[in-house]
């Protein structure tokens, strides 16, 4: 049996985003928007998380602040494609 504390331990829970974006220098920030996310977790594969939308860089991607344990930042920058919001057209 191991000595790690997997009782307490969040970093446990924590997987890669393969879909993520790189950080942006520049962008503006937006009135808080309630979203729906693509993430293409390192384990679990693709799925559907819900979010806000708080940032937009000047080359249309969209900072998503997500509450799931498996993210280890606050949010995450996705392209406009992997983010639906109400009113939003599907192409």
């Amino acid at each position: 049996m191991s000595d790690e504390d997997w009782g307490t331990a969040t970093w446990r829970y924590w997987q890669q985003i393969n879909n993520a974006l790189p950080a942006r220098a520049s962008f503006q920030n937006r009135p808080p928007a309630p979203v729906r996310a693509r993430i293409a977790w390192e384990r679990d594969g693709m799925e559907g998380v819900d979010g806000v939308a708080t940032r937009l860089g000047f080359d249309g991607a969209i900072y998503v602040e997500l509450k799931d344990r498996r993210c280890s930042t606050l949010g995450i920058w996705l392209s406009p494609e992997d983010v639906w919001w109400q009113g939003k057209r599907l192409s």
